[in-house]
């Protein structure tokens, strides 16, 4: 009995070394897929970025430039992203040559007076709404100016105003005697001009009809503003509704067309400040109602993955890419992708060019409304949707862009992660 015993044990113990050994193959493999990860240029471009940007926010000099990354390659970043002042002004403490540092202290002087001028047109309209008893809001960027630690650091392309009121007569009278032009009235808001370059946007209402109903409703049927202090007319958000507004604004934008990293930075930056303070499970509640909790829940954790440098997945460094392509606020063609994930799990092949060329009745009737109740009619819609795509370069773009299978997979695993299923 005891031979057959030690015998049995033998008999099992190469086994186990041959499990041994099978596990730390696997370990050398992750390990080995992990270093080549970390080495990608992709991820070093991240990284780098994040340097700059947290210099900048700590006011001192970044590491130098990485032997794979150029300069003008981060110039270009800079600009597409509307981030100039963070990246340029962290590029300029580092030796340059005297071409580069020139760039850099033009592209900064602009920005400062940008900066200045934007700030005292913001403050001053407040006032003069307020003493014409005007309801006025100002949202977003020209909010966030005074969150991060210095105004410059974050830069806006134009001033956005939210006006409580159904008549625009005074509001006009308003704008244009502090020297704007109307240029036009589109969705909802008007847009008005003053040279050299500043643009003002008066809303009359926080979130569009066109993009999501739950969310305009959400919007609409509840007043979420409280008068300033000491003002009487002037209103602003909680820190909690601001926080839900700003990833609202994030995710239209995302779900449109995408956007850009410029948002990640306002998420971090505003969570460093506040995030100790602010009632997360307010927040949370509210983000749920909207339908956005999954994609603040993501866009909050790649915000900490990039700016505190740590270990991410593959998923998170192409949905970093994705939104350095986007630039500031997308581009036309990636609408599709929020379209086609509604349709479509990311897994799924067979319907790769069928999806795009015939969509799904549901998804038709967002863009043509007269096929409510005539779903006969859906061959009729798929032949206009085929001629306005052969008149309009963004449509063919977007069907040159469906033929790469791999980049077809990654935007589908995408914005399926982050769960936008917006309803017109």
């Amino acid at each position: 009995m005891r031979r057959s015993h030690r015998r049995h044990y033998r008999r099992r113990k190469p086994r186990m070394q041959v499990k041994s050994s099978h596990r730390q193959r696997v370990q050398r493999m992750w390990d080995s897929q992990e270093r080549a990860m970390d080495n990608s240029k992709d991820i070093i471009l991240m990284r780098y970025l994040g340097e700059l940007i947290r210099a900048q926010l700590e006011n001192r000099t970044p590491q130098a430039i990485p032997d794979t990354i150029t300069y003008e390659e981060l110039e270009q970043i800079a600009y597409s992203a509307q981030m100039p002042y963070m990246i340029l002004g962290a590029l300029i403490r580092l030796p340059l040559t005297q071409e580069q540092a020139q760039s850099c202290r033009n592209a900064l002087k602009t920005s400062t007076l940008k900066t200045l001028l934007q700030v005292q047109i913001a403050d001053r309209l407040q006032e003069k709404l307020e003493e014409a008893g005007i309801r006025n809001q100002v949202l977003k960027g020209a909010v966030m100016k005074h969150i991060y630690p210095r105004p410059e650091l974050r830069e806006m392309s134009d001033i956005d105003f939210m006006i409580y009121e159904d008549d625009f007569t005074d509001t006009d009278r308003i704008v244009e005697e502090a020297g704007f032009v109307k240029v036009q009235a589109i969705k909802h808001h008007v847009i008005y001009q003053k040279a050299p370059f500043l643009t003002l946007e008066m809303h009359w209402d926080l979130y569009e009809k066109t993009v999501d109903k739950s969310q305009y409703m959400y919007y609409k049927d509840q007043f979420r503003a409280v008068p300033a202090e000491g003002k009487k007319y002037t209103y602003e958000f909680s820190r909690e509704n601001f926080y839900v507004y700003m990833i609202s604004h994030m995710a239209k934008h995302f779900y449109e067309n995408g956007c850009g990293i410029r948002n990640l930075v306002d998420i971090y930056v505003f969570n460093q400040k506040y995030g100790h303070s602010i009632d997360r499970t307010q927040v949370e509640q509210e983000l749920k109602k909207c339908g956005i909790l999954n994609f603040e829940r993501q866009m909050s954790e790649l915000a900490l993955i990039w700016m505190e440098n740590r270990k991410c997945s593959k998923f998170y460094v192409n949905l970093f890419q994705y939104m350095i392509d986007c630039g500031i606020y997308g581009k036309s063609e990636n609408g599709i992708w929020s379209q086609l994930c509604k349709q479509n799990a990311p897994q799924q092949k067979k319907s790769f060019n069928l999806t795009y060329y015939f969509p799904t009745a549901q998804y038709m009737k967002e863009y043509y409304p007269w096929l409510e109740g005539k779903e006969g009619l859906l061959p009729l819609a798929w032949l206009c949707r085929g001629v306005h795509g052969l008149l309009h370069r963004d449509s063919m773009e977007r069907a040159r862009t469906l033929k790469d299978r791999e980049k077809y997979r990654m935007m589908m695993e995408i914005y399926h992660n982050l769960n936008l299923n917006f309803v017109k």
